[in-house]
């Protein structure tokens, strides 16, 4: 956790006198009142970080986030920690009415040159529900105008941008998702929402060159900031130079190294109990694994803060193949493992390349290599 200072006298005021490299999001909720809040954030390198924020009343909350964060957040959303929910998560949303239209929308980011952001909203009602382990998610959401945070904005205006899911439509295409996903991009090229989420996003596209032609819509300065640096990752040919090391055993914490078998194929697949995708991922890999035995090892590499939720997911999923702890930051930026689920196929000459694993066709593309039919 990022602890917090506050004066006792004046909200809102510096921690100190001193210059320093930090963002704000200052927070006036109505109507409800809270222990702790904090802000959740994604960062670039696919990394779960919470910021503490601090109160005098329970209404009104300042967060600081410093400019190394800020810099890499793929975008911030409010939560509160409560105990009740075991597994869950107790979140804030916020929505706006326009022309009769009720839009809501939960994540921010900070606009260009700035180092504010100001939420003011008034309770309107808790939303609650539960997903397939029972585990409890509960929103609160406070009505607020429609906000001046071009983020959030856009969040309200184009919900699930680049996550193939329309809630008034669910019977749409994946043709039609590109077609509209293209329109949005053309109507505005400079937008940090838009680029931001496909750079996250990218394991949900059929093909590199549906993402490499959404890339191209995008202004130079999208394209040339990190979140453009990560989406060009995903349609241009990358060959990773690796290097065999030690990484603890998620369950034993015993170092050994990732391939024990260097005469077979090896499969690294980076991922982490809070990536959903991941989690859809497994059955996939079950299937890999059933298929090509004798020719493939699969290795797990968590990027958890937490390898106790991570065995615990083994367990529950009945994982049959080895997991290992990514424990070295540095390792992780050598790899460059900024969105998760992410694979790595090492040939046995030692030779590696990422690859995809999101379609049929990906899978059939990893056999053919392994020499199955």
């Amino acid at each position: 956790m990022i602890a917090i200072c506050l004066t006792a006298t004046v909200f809102f005021s510096a921690c100190s006198a001193e210059k320093t490299t930090e963002r704000q999001v200052r927070l006036s909720l109505e109507g409800k009142s809270y222990n702790n809040l904090s802000l959740s954030v994604i960062t670039a390198t696919s990394d779960l970080m919470q910021i503490d924020g601090t109160s005098t009343d329970g209404h009104n909350w300042i967060f600081v986030i410093p400019d190394s964060i800020s810099k890499i957040a793929w975008g911030y959303t409010i939560q509160h920690r409560n105990d009740s929910l075991i597994d869950g998560s107790h979140r804030i949303a916020f929505q706006s009415v326009v022309n009769g239209d009720t839009l809501r929308g939960e994540h921010f980011n900070f606009d260009k040159n700035k180092n504010l952001i100001e939420l003011r909203g008034s309770f309107y009602t808790t939303d609650s529900w539960k997903n397939r382990r029972q585990a409890v998610f509960k929103t609160d959401i406070f009505t607020i105008p429609l906000p001046e945070n071009t983020y959030l904005r856009e969040n309200m205006q184009t919900p699930d941008f680049s996550f193939f899911r329309d809630r008034n439509n669910p019977h749409k295409t994946y043709e039609e998702f590109l077609a509209k996903y293209a329109e949005l991009i053309k109507g505005n090229p400079n937008s940090l929402y838009f680029i931001s989420n496909l750079a996250m996003t990218a394991f949900f596209y059929r093909s590199r060159q549906d993402i490499e032609n959404l890339f191209n819509l995008f202004s130079p300065e999208m394209q040339n900031s990190v979140w453009g640096e990560i989406v060009r990752k995903n349609f241009t040919p990358l060959v990773l130079e690796f290097n065999d090391i030690l990484l603890p055993n998620s369950l034993t914490r015993e170092y050994e190294r990732i391939i024990l078998e260097p005469e077979k194929y090896t499969l690294l697949c980076f991922s982490a109990t809070w990536c959903a995708p991941c989690i859809r991922a497994i059955p996939m890999l079950k299937q890999i694994h059933e298929r090509t035995k004798g020719k493939l090892n699969l290795v797990y590499i968590s990027i958890d803060e937490n390898i106790d939720d991570w065995n615990a997911l083994m367990e529950r999923e009945n994982i049959a193949w080895r997991s290992l702890w990514l424990t070295d930051g540095d390792l992780k930026s050598q790899w460059d493992i900024s969105v998760i689920p992410n694979y790595i196929l090492v040939y046995p000459n030692g030779y590696a390349r990422r690859i995809f694993l999101r379609t049929e066709a990906d899978i059939q593309e990893l056999y053919a290599v392994l020499g199955i039919e």
